[in-house]
């Protein structure tokens, strides 16, 4: 083969149109690779950076995160996939882990249309349909004409979605899910017709990857498996639900260490109260899901007695299915799915590989001779969507200037004067206040991982609340929850939300610590007051049905703690999931911890076992039964689910390994 030929040969390569449309794409997000920090602090990415960060400094200590909630499992504040690359990347790179958070999703938006034109010619397309499905991908967001609310948000149909809710609303994770979505589904189809061990292990890998990095785009990937099996010929039918069941289980089993059953039992258990329309839908039971499922396989059945192409039946059911469920979704009315409406971005997919299929089979009918007219026409069109992208990626990621951001000064004058305290923050401040402090607040993000139903009771009181009486008694919740401080966003603050109603009533009414960038920082119990109080069982919090708080509890308890009359109980971190308590007790004295209970905590006082449980607020409480000055060491071993889940994931990865290198079908009965 001549040179020529070889070069000819590689421009109609696969490897060719995969770098041409990885590099199309970082010409669009390449300002991303050299950003630290945006300008959209209305933007949730804080709270991801959030997490990189701590991870990245605290290697080999992360099985407790101190920051949010009052404390929390790791694996309970979001799957972890994404944040621990994120970190890593930030430690081999010696950068920020913002800067690294920026790189790391530019590069996975960019992979986006590779994916896509790769799950195509899996599925069966033509390489030039595949192209131009994935090019459209890059240049196109049909959203944009789904949903009128998306083109206003856009400013028009020609700028891109999934660039604009990347960096303007913090959907990294999803868009990096997006991108990992087809090369799951491509997997699927090879391990239907390899049907060998390696094709079975290789089709688990993606699934697990996705899972282990967005929620809703783990469920999006439901939704395109479906859609899959439902595309397929009859006489694949059952193998298809057979390869997708194997594989799924198998990833599971791999992802099981990142996120335990407990885990998983968390956010099912904090759905219905994040997600009011799901909620409502379930009025009706599953029917509509199942009806619209039924839609879908009906539509399947249908679709697969035609002549049209594995990749159009894909497109056509992926498309309407998602199409469907994000349209439909009103987020405190009615959802068929959690969030649903986020899978707008999904539909897109579909959308694209249709309009490059159809495209395409234009494209066809024409004479070869007028074919490279047709090209040509097109190059300007593709020039000027290029441009509207790449003008809308600079408008989107522009430096913000640090000291003048409220989120930014407020969260450096904490990280320097609080030394640890928590602190109460609202809005954009406490999106941010950990993507430049280690300085752990009341509730952060993630709403899914939360365990205390009590958390729920001060926003209202503190925020929407403007009586005195009820302010006041705002603050007393506070103090019962452990918090130092509270950040009151003024009309000057550059906070994106300003969520607490009339800050001047808080004048007067706490002593001041500090003013800057219209944020006013007011101290609700002394600085460096310790998370460990000594209380008698009486002024404990009581347990009633779950939600139920009554205020008089509290109350008598906030003034039970902080009664200076008391001995104190000094508490010092010593770790990542570990503290040391000392205080002077008698026999009868209990230990509140304002920390988060969860069965895994273990005190022992000079390596003695102390019982430890829950009050009814969720504290730690200790019964140390010491006497005199005692040194109580309190420690985090992990949820009892944990080392089942690491034997699990182990187990499942071995497997994996073994599959491999079985190359011969081991799958018959399939």
């Amino acid at each position: 083969m001549s040179a020529r030929q070889r070069v000819a040969h590689l421009a109609a390569s696969n490897l060719a149109a995969f770098l041409a449309l990885t590099a199309l794409n970082l010409s669009i997000s390449w300002r991303l690779l050299k950003l630290e920090y945006t300008g959209h602090f209305s933007s949730v990415e804080g709270y991801f950076i959030a997490i990189a960060r701590y991870v990245s400094g605290h290697w080999g200590d992360f099985s407790w995160f101190p920051l949010w909630h009052c404390g929390m499992p790791y694996p309970d504040t979001y799957v972890p996939l994404l944040h621990l690359v994120v970190a890593a990347t930030a430690g081999l790179g010696h950068i920020t882990a913002a800067r690294a958070y920026h790189g790391v999703i530019g590069v996975t938006y960019a992979l986006g249309a590779p994916a896509l034109y790769w799950m195509a010619v899996r599925l069966g397309a033509p390489r030039g349909a595949a192209f131009l499905s994935a090019l459209c991908y890059s240049l196109f967001s049909p959203s944009a004409l789904l949903m009128a609310d998306v083109a206003r948000d856009l400013g028009g149909f020609w700028y891109g979605r999934r660039l604009q809710v990347m960096t303007v609303y913090g959907e990294g994770p999803h868009v990096t899910a997006m991108t990992l979505l087809p090369v799951a589904v491509l997997a699927l189809q090879y391990a239907l017709v390899k049907r060998t061990g390696r094709a079975m292990a290789l089709s688990a890998l993606p699934i697990a990857l996705v899972f282990l990095t967005n929620i809703p785009g783990s469920m999006a990937l439901g939704v395109a498996v479906f859609c899959w099996i439902c595309a397929q010929p009859r006489d694949r039918l059952r193998a298809a639900w057979l390869v997708a069941a194997i594989a799924s289980a198998l990833a599971y089993g791999l992802a099981c260490f990142g996120v335990p059953p407990s885990s998983m039992f968390r956010v099912g258990a904090n759905v219905g109260d994040m997600h009011r329309g799901f909620s409502n839908s379930l009025h009706y039971g599953p029917l509509p899901l199942l009806l619209v499922l039924g839609s879908a396989a009906a539509a399947g059945f249908v679709l697969a007695r035609t002549r049209l192409p594995l990749t159009v039946r894909f497109a056509l059911l992926f498309s309407a299915l998602t199409g469907a469920m994000a349209a439909t979704a009103k987020s405190e009315t009615f959802e068929l799915l959690p969030q649903v409406g986020r899978l707008h971005l999904e539909f897109e997919m579909g959308a694209c590989l249709l309009l490059g299929s159809a495209i395409w089979a234009i494209y066809t009918m024409f004479p070869r001779w007028i074919r490279p007219v047709l090209l040509a026409l097109c190059l300007a069109p593709l020039f000027v969507q290029w441009g509207n992208y790449r003008w809308r990626a600079r408008l989107d990621l522009q430096r913000p200037d640090l000291e003048k951001r409220s989120e930014y000064t407020t969260a450096r004058w904490l990280d320097a004067n609080l030394h640890n305290g928590r602190v109460y923050v609202a809005g954009s401040t406490a999106f941010w206040l950990n993507a430049f402090s280690a300085t752990p607040q009341l509730i952060g993000c993630c709403d899914q991982g939360q365990s205390m139903p009590v958390l729920n009771q001060a926003p209202y009181k503190i925020n929407i609340a403007v009586n005195p009486a009820i302010t006041e008694e705002g603050i007393n919740w506070l103090r019962a929850l452990g918090v130092q401080a509270i950040v009151v966003n003024g009309p000057a603050s550059t906070d994106e939300y300003k969520d607490l109603r009339a800050p001047e009533r808080f004048d007067g009414v706490l002593p001041l610590l500090h003013r800057e960038n219209g944020d006013a920082i007011y101290s609700v119990l002394p600085l460096g007051a310790s998370l460990a109080r000594v209380v008698r069982p009486e002024e404990l919090v009581p347990h009633r049905p779950a939600g139920k708080f009554e205020y008089a509890d509290i109350l008598k308890y906030a003034r039970a703690s902080g009664d200076a009359a008391r001995p104190p109980a000094a508490f010092e971190w010593r770790g990542g999931g570990r503290a040391r308590i000392r205080a002077h007790l008698h026999p009868n004295d209990l230990l509140s911890v304002q920390i988060a209970w969860f069965p895994g905590w273990k005190a022992t006082v000079h390596g003695a076992p102390k019982p430890a449980s829950a009050d009814g607020m969720g504290f730690i409480v200790i019964q140390p039964g010491c006497q005199g000055d005692c040194e109580i060491d309190l420690a985090w071993t992990g949820r009892g689910d944990l080392p089942l889940a690491a034997a699990i994931s182990l187990a499942t990865l071995g497997l994996l390994a073994f599959l491999s290198f079985r190359r011969r079908r081991v799958t018959p009965w399939i």
